[in-house]
């Protein structure tokens, strides 16, 4: 229950009513999806349906609106500086894996996708790699081995430990250790495939919506790092690394994030991000410690929290949770973890993000 809903004024600014009204125009956006695949399939004229469905994607962006408060401008991350890299500012280092397949067609198993990505500094990263080498050695005799999942859950190769319980426990109590004991901040953006190819892909109602997977999930993440950045007490430049996949994939991921600092989003302007990132990716192979792996824990346990409507616990996600990104009532991007399109289940995203200290 939010707080509006235990104000014992009632609900003077009619924002409950609003959110009411939001959830039931989700669910009508589904039913008049609905309605214009069976016009489709009749080869009936869809004009009117689809100005039905872009009336309501537009009337529920106002009761969010009136529901969660004002929208912050395009623009509010702009410096007065006209090239950040003058300033000298300290770095924020951003290592982000990925779990699942971004691309379109649907697989049983893997309708989903996600980035997970850690926030640290650049000694806190000389300082993690210091601690994951000596978790590496104590178990394995050597520091060469990558921390992967799902191996690592799923017992496989390395992490067997010749099936003895007792090992296979002290090693994940060392992993927890890990995570805890690193000082980073979470971000992350599970997609929901199906979900977003029937809500927005097909119905073309978001003209400002990319419709590539990839895409959206990097824009949505980035838009909360930035969000993160110009918000912090030390302001630093965001430097991002991504884990290598092979020189064309790279080659993709560098294209798509240079297009975003160009071009900006509909809710983050282009100087907005050039303000606070770096304009070029950097790229890491799996070997040896890094603190990509643990992006790849995350992005593995929000795959899973995705997959499970946002309603499950995947292994190491309470320890993550604690470290997530979170301003004020987390809404409008002020929250570091992203599922998307998420009409159907904000309950449960609402449940956790109060559980990481959003003022809902």
């Amino acid at each position: 229950m939010s707080i509006i809903e235990n104000d014992p004024e009632g609900d003077p600014r009619g924002r409950r009513l609003a959110k009411n009204r939001a959830n039931l125009l989700a669910e009508a956006l589904g039913v008049a999806h609905s309605l214009g695949v069976l016009l489709r399939r009749a080869n009936f004229d869809e004009t009117l349906c689809d100005e039905l469905l872009k009336s309501i994607v537009r009337q529920e962006a106002i009761e969010l609106q009136r529901a969660h408060g004002r929208i912050e401008s395009r623009n509010r991350f702009k410096r007065g500086v006209p090239y950040s890299l003058l300033e000298g500012r300290p770095v924020s280092n951003l290592y982000v894996d990925e779990s699942g397949r971004s691309n379109p067609g649907y697989i049983p198993g893997l309708g989903f996708f996600s980035l997970g990505a850690v926030a640290l500094t650049e000694e806190e990263a000389d300082t993690y790699c210091d601690r994951s080498d000596e978790i590496k050695m104590r178990f394995f005799g050597n520091t060469q081995l990558t921390f992967h999942e799902p191996n690592m859950r799923n017992r496989a190769g390395e992490f067997y430990f010749g099936n003895n319980e007792h090992e296979q426990g002290a090693f994940d109590d060392a992993i927890a250790g890990l995570i805890e004991e690193t000082d980073f901040v979470a971000f992350g953006v599970g997609i929901r495939k199906q979900a977003f190819a029937k809500e927005f892909a097909e119905a073309g109602l978001d003209p400002y919506l990319p419709s590539d997977v990839y895409v959206i999930a990097i824009s949505m993440m980035l838009e909360r790092y930035v969000d993160f950045l110009a918000n912090s007490p030390e302001k630093r430049m965001g430097r991002l690394t991504f884990e290598g996949q092979g020189a064309k994939e790279d080659a993709y991921h560098q294209l798509e994030y240079a297009r975003l600092l160009i071009e900006g989003t509909q809710w983050v302007s282009d100087k907005g991000f050039r303000q606070w990132l770096e304009t070029g990716l950097r790229f890491t192979p799996k070997r040896g410690s890094h603190p990509t792996e643990l992006a790849d824990m995350l992005s593995r346990d929000l795959f899973e929290w995705t997959r499970d409507d946002c309603e499950s616990s995947p292994k190491w996600w309470e320890l993550f949770s604690r470290k997530m990104y979170c301003r004020g009532d987390g809404r409008m991007g002020k929250f570091g973890v992203k599922v998307f399109p998420d009409s159907d289940i904000r309950e449960a995203i609402e449940l956790h993000r109060r559980g990481c200290g959003a003022d809902l």
